[in-house]
């Protein structure tokens, strides 16, 4: 997206500087990276912005995740409940990847061109886990 805005403006002031003296296509053309220079520099900071919140989102996700696995452990081990291997494994399977993303989400460095990727990622693989979390409790 940030190279195509680039390229756009390029192109567009180049298209429409063809008509004028030198002078004036030079004049035109340095409006044109000085625009679209800060076009760039605004969607980087829109988008460090969005890595920001979305970290702060899913810490809170992660965090809540933790307490819904912790409240599984806790009603696991009630005395007169009896759970089966399969449910206790489920459960450290939960917590595992629990740990997985607040790994994921501490160690991505918000590279800008890997974003999306890594947002529609851990937004799936964070959609699959509360489902899963809340799946155990029902």
């Amino acid at each position: 997206m940030n190279k195509s805005i680039l390229i756009l403006a390029i192109f567009t002031g180049t298209f429409f500087t063809s008509c004028k003296s030198a002078v004036q296509k030079e004049t035109a053309a340095k409006e044109n990276v000085t625009e679209a220079k800060q076009d760039l520099k605004n969607t980087k900071e829109n988008n460090a912005n969005d890595w920001l919140v979305f970290k702060a989102e899913a810490k809170a996700k992660i965090a809540e995740n933790d307490q819904k696995i912790a409240e599984l452990k806790v009603k696991k081990n009630k005395p007169g409940n009896t759970f089966d291997g399969m449910y206790r494994n489920k459960i450290e399977k939960l917590s595992a990847k629990n740990a997985e993303l607040k790994t994921r989400i501490n160690n991505y460095d918000g590279n800008q061109t890997e974003w999306k990727t890594f947002q529609n990622d851990f937004n799936r693989d964070m959609k699959e886990l509360g489902k899963n979390i809340k799946d155990l409790f029902s």
